[in-house]
């Protein structure tokens, strides 16, 4: 299992729009990061799955950027 933590900026994103369906990969944590957007905790069966995730957090509606903060891999 891989594990991220992902900061999404934008101002008019809304928190329920960040909870979408991700194929193989789920959303742990989401948190109001102000000024900012949303801090999620992200977890996926592998770096393919997470980046997916990450991509589908891109094109969320409001949604301005998105950056990995730390990424952690279980073995």
């Amino acid at each position: 299992m891989i594990e991220s933590i992902i900061l999404v900026e934008g101002e008019a994103v809304q928190e329920d729009a960040l909870r979408i369906s991700l194929a193989n990969a789920k959303q742990l944590v989401i948190g109001n990061a102000p000024g900012f957007g949303f801090i999620l905790h992200v977890a996926g069966n592998t770096s393919e799955d997470l980046n997916k995730a990450f991509l589908e957090f891109a094109n969320v509606p409001g949604v301005s950027a998105v950056s990995h903060l730390a990424i952690h891999s279980r073995r």
